[in-house]
C-alpha cells in the first residue's frame, strides 16, 4: 500500500513539475515582456519626475496664480542637468513642434530669469502659448494617456471631452491598412495553399513527397533572401517584366514593386506554408472511404467534393488562415521591401518609433492598440461561433 502511495505522489508531483515550467516559461517569455510594452505606453515619469515643484502648483487648480506657475517652472528647468534638459526638451517636443528650443534655452539660462510671468514672457515671448502651458500640464502625471491619444486621434478639447479631429486619425487608417493587406493576403494563400495541400494528402506517394518538399524549402531560406529575391524579380528590369516584353504582352515594363501588388506576392509566398500544413494534416485524417461511398451513391465529383471533403477540410482552412493572418499582422521585412508609402503596415511605423525618433511610449501604444484589434478580432470570431454552435439555433 506504502509503495503505490509513493508511485501515486511522484506522479502527481512529476505531473506538478511538467504544469508549471511551461506555465513559468509562458510568464517570463510571453506575459512579462507584454505586461512592460502595456507598461511603458502608460509610463510618463521621464517627464513628470523632471516638474515636481510645478506638479504641486498645478495641483491647486484656480489657486495657482501665473507667478506661482512660472516660478515653480523655472525651479524646475533650472535644476535639470544637461542630459535630463535634452531629454526633457525631445519628450515635449514630440507633443509640439518648436518646444525643444524653448525648453533648451529657458533651462539653461533658468538662473538669469526673476521667478515671475512677467520675467518669463520678457526672456521668451513664446510662454505666451497657452499650448505649451497645456502640453506641460498633461505630462506633470506619472501616468499619462497622451500616446493612446496621439495614436487614436483623440484629443481633449476645452471641456475636457474627446473629439477626433480631421487628420488626426493618422494611425487608425494605417491600422485598417494593415488589417485589410492581412486579410487579402490570407484570402490568397487560402486559395493557392487549398490546392497544394489536397495534392499533398491525396496525391501518390512520390508526387506528394515532391511538392512537400517545394513546400517546405521555403523554411530553409530567410525572409529577407525571399523578399530579396522578389525584388530582382519584379523591379523595373527585372526578369518578370524583361519576360512579358520579349512576349509581347506589354510594350514598357509594368510596375510590378513598390505598390500594393508587390506587397501581396512577396508575403503571400513567405507565408503560403503556414496556411498549407494545418489545411494538409487535415486532410489527411480524412477517410477516402467516404468519398468512395458518395460516388457510388450516385454524387458525382464536385457534389462529393463540396457535401463530403469541403465540410470536413474547413477546420484546417480555419486554422491556417488563422495563422496566417496573425502572422502578417506584425511583418516589417516584406512590405518595407517591396511596398511604396502608401502600402507601409503598423508594424513599419512602429519600428519608426523606435529607431528614429526614439519615442518609446508611442511605439508601445501602437503595438497595445495592434494587439488589442486582434484580440477583438477573435473575441467577435469566437462569439460567433458560440451563437452558431446553441442549441434551437435554426429556430
Amino acid at each position: 500500500m506504502s509503495i503505490l502511495s509513493q508511485k501515486t505522489h511522484g506522479g502527481r508531483l512529476a505531473a506538478l513539475v511538467l504544469l508549471v515550467l511551461p506555465l513559468a516559461l509562458y510568464i517570463i517569455v510571453y506575459l512579462v515582456p507584454l505586461g512592460s510594452i502595456v507598461s511603458l505606453s502608460l509610463d510618463n515619469r521621464a517627464l513628470s519626475d523632471r516638474f515636481p515643484a510645478l506638479r504641486v502648483v498645478l495641483d491647486q487648480g484656480a489657486e495657482a496664480t501665473p507667478d506661482m506657475r512660472a516660478a515653480a517652472l523655472i525651479s524646475d528647468l533650472g535644476g535639470l542637468d544637461a542630459r535630463q534638459q535634452g531629454e526633457t526638451a525631445r519628450l515635449l517636443n514630440q507633443e509640439i513642434s518648436g518646444f525643444r528650443s524653448l525648453v533648451l534655452e529657458t533651462s539653461r539660462n533658468a538662473a538669469t530669469i526673476p521667478p515671475t510671468m512677467e520675467a518669463l514672457l520678457a526672456f521668451d515671448a513664446r510662454w505666451k502659448n497657452a499650448q505649451y502651458w497645456e502640453v506641460i500640464a498633461r505630462n506633470v502625471s506619472p501616468i499619462s494617456w497622451r500616446h493612446f491619444q496621439k495614436a487614436t486621434g483623440l484629443k481633449p478639447g476645452p471641456d475636457g471631452s474627446l473629439y477626433l479631429a480631421e487628420g488626426d486619425d493618422i494611425y487608425l487608417r494605417i491600422m485598417l491598412r494593415t488589417l485589410v493587406i492581412a486579410l487579402q493576403v490570407t484570402a490568397l494563400t487560402v486559395l493557392l495553399g487549398y490546392p497544394l495541400a489536397y495534392g499533398v494528402a491525396n496525391a501518390p506517394r512520390r508526387w506528394s513527397t515532391f511538392i512537400l518538399t517545394v513546400i517546405l524549402l521555403s523554411f530553409w531560406t530567410s525572409i529577407l533572401v525571399r523578399t530579396t529575391a522578389w525584388v530582382v524579380l519584379l523591379q523595373t528590369n527585372g526578369l518578370i517584366n524583361t519576360l512579358l516584353i520579349r512576349l509581347g504582352i506589354v510594350s514598357e515594363p509594368v510596375q510590378l514593386i513598390f505598390n500594393r501588388f508587390g506587397v501581396l506576392v512577396a508575403m503571400t509566398h513567405v507565408l503560403l506554408p503556414f496556411a498549407i500544413i494545418p489545411m494538409m494534416n487535415v486532410m489527411r485524417t480524412i477517410p477516402a472511404s467516404q468519398g468512395q461511398a458518395s460516388r457510388s451513391l450516385g454524387a458525382g465529383g464536385v457534389e462529393t467534393f463540396l457535401r463530403v471533403y469541403l465540410p470536413q477540410s474547413l477546420r484546417g482552412v480555419v486554422v491556417g488562415g488563422g495563422t496566417v493572418f496573425i502572422l502578417s499582422l506584425g511583418f516589417y521585412v516584406t512590405p518595407a521591401l517591396t511596398g511604396g508609402p502608401g502600402d507601409q503596415m503598423l508594424s513599419w511605423y512602429i519600428a519608426d518609433f523606435v529607431r528614429r525618433s526614439l519615442n518609446w511610449g508611442m511605439a508601445s501604444a501602437l503595438s497595445v492598440m495592434l494587439l488589442g484589434g486582434v484580440l477583438l478580432l477573435l473575441t467577435v470570431y469566437g462569439l460567433a461561433r458560440w451563437l452558431m454552435a446553441r442549441p434551437g439555433k435554426a429556430a
